[in-house]
């Protein structure tokens, strides 16, 4: 996942949302399909941070966590290795018979191993939502740069000494890497070369020291497979090559409204063992197309 900023004159009005809207925490403000009431209503959130996934394929619905994290491995247990849990730590709730669109707010108060995790009741203007035991959830949990992801039931509704409920103890979780690196809008010619050692031209829309998006023939690659992207790069007076190993994340029609050939898919690729040197080249491509007003 690939949280980068948005401006409000890049969220549609009044119309669904074709992408999640989050925080800078990497919590859901908006859902896919919701609608923005108004931008008076985005400005009252600038605090929070606005961001969306640009790994992630516009849609009309919301499709819901575990259908994100389908590709993901799932591990057993909770917590997975290296999470500690804090208690009060803010977790994100969906009731999964409900609202799809509605993301609540809640707290961790601890959590039994092996038997049941505490979270607190949400509430809705300070009056805690009525919830029933056996209830599915689908829980939210943002740990340091990870997202983690699972589905439970409401094994036990408490309202003493606070109103808080017990979940079932998740037999799989999913972890979602959380990137934050800043991407710029570029317009780049470079070569790919495949696998194969097949060479073609393609067109670098947005770039980020972690990744890019790519216009490129429909037949270049699928996700999951390797490619190495040779671009040539300046920076004032000074000009080099780079030669960048990477792999395809996500391939699909380009965005509503960007500019492409004909015949052109989007590929979403993620740069891998970038050298020193390297990485400073991309850092500097990317903050001078920010400073001339190229952010994403």
């Amino acid at each position: 996942m690939n949280l980068q900023p948005v401006t409000v004159e890049d969220i549609p009005v009044g119309s669904p949302l074709p992408w999640r809207l989050y925080d800078r925490d990497g919590y859901i403000v908006f859902a896919r399909g919701e609608l923005v009431a108004s931008r008076e209503q985005l400005e009252s959130l600038l605090a929070r941070g606005l961001l969306r996934d640009m790994d992630a394929q516009a849609q009309t619905h919301e499709a819901g966590d575990w259908v994100e994290f389908r590709d993901v491995e799932p591990i057993r247990g909770f917590p997975s290795q290296g999470i500690k849990p804090q208690v009060g730590a803010r977790v994100q709730l969906r009731l999964l018979n409900r609202n799809l669109q509605t993301y609540y707010s809640a707290h961790m108060v601890g959590y039994i191993k092996n038997r049941s995790i505490l979270v607190t009741t949400p509430a809705i203007a300070g009056t805690p939502l009525i919830l029933m035991d056996g209830e599915q959830v689908e829980v939210r949990m943002v740990t340091g740069n990870n997202i983690h992801a699972f589905q439970t039931s409401i094994q036990r509704l408490c309202i003493s000494p606070v109103h808080y409920m017990h979940l079932d103890y998740p037999v799989e979780v999913r972890v979602q890497k959380l990137r934050r690196s800043p991407w710029a809008r570029v317009s780049l010619g470079a070569t790919v070369t495949d696998a194969q050692g097949s060479h073609e031209m393609v067109r670098i829309v947005n770039l980020s020291p972690d990744g890019a998006q790519l216009h490129a023939p429909p037949l270049l690659g699928n996700p999951g497979e390797a490619l190495r992207l040779s671009l040539h790069a300046d920076l004032d007076e000074l000009k080099t090559n780079l030669n960048l190993n990477a792999t395809i994340v996500h391939v699909h029609m380009p965005q509503a409204g960007r500019e492409a050939e004909a015949n052109m898919m989007e590929y979403g690729i993620a740069f891998r063992d970038v050298s020193a040197a390297n990485a400073l080249w991309l850092k500097g491509i990317v903050y001078r197309q920010i400073a001339e007003g190229g952010l994403v």
